[in-house]
């Protein structure tokens, strides 16, 4: 099994020791783990022109920076979104990544790899804005088309504080071990559930008016126009 974590900060503080409990929760025989710090890994911000939904991904001024990131989502079982809370939202980097990859989301061109990897929402915040983070980030990885997501948050009201030095932080051990063990169920036995299937269908059917010709192309070309399915 593959983990990707993508970490939308370089800091090594609460979010990145929440991470390292779960990534550590993983660290079995045949696991393998890969890992993307942002901005560090990524540092371009979308400049807005939709060349990657109306043209092709390729069009993106970004494109050679943006297409190994994909392949290396593309070759995780799970996916790890880390961020903290930075003004009610995401961190600038994480932010600018999934700018950059609005072109798989299911109403444009999604990837067939997504409907089978289960997805985890790390947030940490000194205050508000943990809710609207995970909504945020959940409905990036919903949209690509990951059917299973998780999360967990932790409010911890020290700016520069680690969660060693909380006197809560065996309570967070537990909670981190019993969400692993979760998600490690989840891996073994990933279905894609309703909701996956309801958006598919109702973006299959914008499909079929053909409004984005680059996108409508891509969906005869992969057969779902027709019977055939990602999952």
């Amino acid at each position: 099994m593959k983990i990707l974590t993508i970490i939308g900060t370089p800091h090594n503080g609460n979010t990145r020791a929440i991470t390292d409990l779960f990534t550590g929760e993983f660290a079995e025989n045949g696991n393998e783990f890969d890992e993307l710090v942002l901005p560090r890994d990524f540092d371009a911000f979308c400049c807005g022109c939709a060349n990657c939904i109306l043209n092709g991904e390729d069009k993106c001024p970004h494109y050679a920076k943006i297409s190994p990131i994909l392949e290396r989502i593309e070759s995780a079982d799970l996916i790890i979104l880390a961020t903290p809370v930075f003004v009610g939202s995401c961190s600038a980097g994480m932010k600018a990544l999934l700018d950059h990859l609005a072109y798989i989301w299911m109403v444009h061109r999604p990837k067939a790899s997504m409907f089978g990897k289960v997805g985890l929402i790390i947030t940490t915040a000194g205050g508000s804005g943990i809710k609207a983070t995970v909504k945020l980030l959940k409905s990036n990885l919903s949209f690509w088309g990951v059917p299973s997501v998780f999360s967990y948050s932790a409010t911890t009201m020290k700016m520069k504080g680690n969660y060693a030095d909380y006197n809560d932080k065996d309570k967070i051990k537990k909670q981190v071990k019993k969400k692993a063990a979760a998600i490690k169920r989840r891996l073994k036995k990933n279905r894609v559930g309703f909701g996956t299937k309801f958006l598919y269908g109702l973006f299959r059917a914008t499909q079929k008016n053909g409004w984005n010709k680059t996108d409508s192309d891509y969906w005869k070309a992969m057969g779902w126009l027709d019977r055939k399915k990602p999952f």
